[in-house]
């Protein structure tokens, strides 16, 4: 299968899942990125027929998947003539929220004005809040994900009890309204206890000590590790990246949970603002049962929401639109 990617490099980037998934496609497929940051950018193309024909020359990729959607504004793709495209189409919804309210139709009609044949969504969510809409059959849900050579057990000493490095944590957020109030509970517990200031999301963020390999040492150096999915109860990164670090994943219950493998009490626990102390507490006194927990957390990290894996899935989830959009290509030219 060949791919083209049309987004900026995300390698330098705060949140290490987006330029996780492109890893997997390039080792599996041949994949081809454009964008600034990748090499062969050129910056003076304006069509997705200009960069196809510079990325993959006389051949035509199978996919074209477009990273830069802005649901901020509806503003659309950066470059001209993505309907156009004869190939397979589609881009990366993230910050779904953007577009499931005020502006839901709004953004119906601009995916059906795109011509896309699928919407990659990092959460599960909007499969359910648009399954009675147009687009519906469009999405496809697909999680986040990691690189193994980013977030892996490092078998770091477990210098802390407890860790909790997220937004909203030592600075408070209106999105994550509950990490605030745990974080000032660990703080008065007693315990051996990581936390710090969120490094930012600016340039300087990508060299700060707790990104990247950075922040899954520091995970690891933890018995346990929280986080939580916010006022949208998403599953996000960070969840799998915590049970790829091999720690005790310590986090409320994110929709689709059962989806993503996650089993209270087998592979990660379930905690709320009122137990959280109490489950510390007890795998405090438990330490075995505890490792048991995480480690059974780290293997389904790592045979099921590896970057690799992931890829799979993108092929096995595509691999039906590229089939029926390849057959109805063939009866138009009867």
């Amino acid at each position: 299968m060949r791919i083209l990617i049309e987004s900026k490099s995300y390698e330098n980037y705060l949140a290490k899942c987006h330029e996780a998934l492109r890893t997997g496609l390039r080792a599996l497929f041949d994949t081809r990125c454009f964008g600034r940051g990748y090499a062969g950018y050129r910056p003076f193309l304006r069509t997705y027929d200009g960069i196809v024909k510079h990325v993959f020359g006389a051949a035509t990729p199978d996919v074209v998947l477009a990273d830069n959607f802005y649901p901020f504004d509806l503003r659309g793709f950066k470059y001209e003539g993505f309907e156009r495209l004869s190939c397979s189409k589609g881009f990366i919804l993230g910050d779904y929220w953007y577009v499931t309210e005020d502006k839901r139709d709004q953004f119906i009609d601009f995916v059906l004005g795109s011509k896309s044949d699928f919407i990659i969504s990092l959460f599960p969510q909007p499969l359910e809040l648009f399954k009675d809409s147009p687009i519906a059959d469009l999405l496809v849900y697909m999680p986040p994900c990691f690189d193994p050579s980013i977030f892996n057990d490092w078998q770091m000493p477990k210098e802390y009890d407890v860790g909790f490095l997220a937004a909203g944590t030592a600075e408070p957020s209106p999105d994550y309204p509950e990490r605030s109030r745990i974080h000032q509970r660990l703080l008065k517990k007693g315990i051996r206890y990581l936390w710090a200031a969120h490094p930012g999301w600016g340039k300087a963020a990508a060299k700060h000590p707790l990104v990247g390999a950075g922040y899954s040492r520091a995970i690891n150096s933890c018995k346990m590790f929280v986080t939580t999915s916010g006022r949208w109860r998403n599953p996000n990164a960070k969840y799998i990246e915590i049970l790829a670090s091999r720690s005790l994943l310590l986090a409320d219950e994110p929709v689709g949970a059962g989806g993503l493998g996650f089993e209270d009490g087998r592979n990660y626990v379930r905690i709320s603002e009122d137990d959280v102390e109490e489950k510390i507490d007890y795998f405090m006194k438990h330490p075995g049962v505890a490792d048991a927990i995480a480690t059974r957390g780290y293997h389904l990290a790592l045979k099921h929401h590896n970057c690799y894996a992931r890829a799979v899935e993108f092929y096995e989830a595509l691999a039906p639109k590229l089939d029926a959009k390849s057959a109805s290509h063939e009866r138009g030219l009867r």
